[in-house]
């Protein structure tokens, strides 16, 4: 009857919560509904927090069950088949964090993400030498995951244009992120170049902070706005700081890292003068 899911995702917690308002609206408790289903409690909780997935005849009993109408039950199936046509999870290394695994597998589903990278390329963004000099930079190069190449390959392949639902990226980048010479000359010239080179796509943004800007509220690492399309939940936001990652969906954090990529954008060069900047730095690394 239930099938046990890695996690939660967006399209599980979004039908557990239409299943939830049903209930509550209904006034039944979960108590009520374990009873009918011969199931726990605490199941119950688990699937209206999306964290198992129902069958389909089993949503449909527990309509009828809450006084579901035809409408209702159009909307459950909907969520349903949309939980059910969810891409797959992307694979990751086994030591992965958790705040980074969730910002990977919510990128699948997203419809933009908004960046602002005060210190290095976004991995949207890297070609494979960059991120393997990134790599090198550890404090332990032997940790390094043998997977980063692959789930970089696939986070970025939603950057496709030619995809179903291409993910719309705005990225604020740094001063400091396009002149710094990560992996030397070779490598931050061919960076460039496939920056330039994106921003050419409609789904694509590129943005710098020039050093004149002064500060704009980000101080330490990057940060992270994964944006939707249906309204269920407020968007989530992955930040990096030096101590390791996170991932907050609470609606006022939210909007609190949103203002500060609003602030990022007002003093960012426009899209065109960034890329006139990009085309000088490559001028200047081809004179090395």
């Amino acid at each position: 009857m239930l099938r046990a899911m890695p996690a939660s995702t967006r399209a599980t917690r979004y039908l557990g919560a239409f299943l939830r308002d049903m209930r509550t609206a209904c006034k039944m408790l979960t108590t009520d509904v374990a009873t009918h289903l011969d199931q726990s409690d605490s199941t119950v909780g688990r699937y209206e927090r999306g964290e198992l997935r129902l069958t389909w005849p089993v949503i449909g009993t527990l309509v009828t069950l809450y006084g579901g109408n035809a409408d209702e039950l159009a909307e459950a199936r909907r969520r349903y088949d949309a939980a059910k046509n969810e891409p797959k999870p992307v694979r990751l290394p086994a030591k992965t964090l958790p705040a980074f695994r969730r910002l990977v597998n919510e990128e699948r589903v997203a419809t933009g993400v908004r960046t602002v990278q005060p210190i290095v390329v976004p991995g949207l963004l890297q070609i494979e030498e960059y991120t393997d000099a990134l790599g090198d930079q550890l404090h332990d190069p032997s940790s390094r995951s043998v997977g980063a190449s692959s789930v970089r390959q696939s986070r970025q392949q939603r950057l496709d244009p030619s995809e179903a639902r291409p993910l719309h990226l705005h990225a604020i980048l740094d001063e400091i992120v396009i002149t710094r010479r990560v992996g030397g000359v070779a490598v931050m010239r061919k960076q460039l170049l496939h920056i330039i080179d994106l921003m050419g796509r409609d789904n694509i943004t590129v943005q710098m902070v020039p050093a004149e800007a002064g500060a704009y509220g980000l101080t330490n690492g990057g940060i992270f706005i994964v944006d939707y399309e249906e309204p269920v939940e407020p968007s989530g936001v992955y930040f990096e700081y030096p101590a390791g990652n996170a991932w907050v969906e609470n609606e006022k954090d939210v909007q609190r890292f949103a203002k500060i990529f609003d602030r990022a954008v007002r003093v960012a060069s426009k899209p065109d003068e960034t890329a006139d900047f990009l085309h000088r730095q490559m001028r200047v690394l081809e004179s090395k």
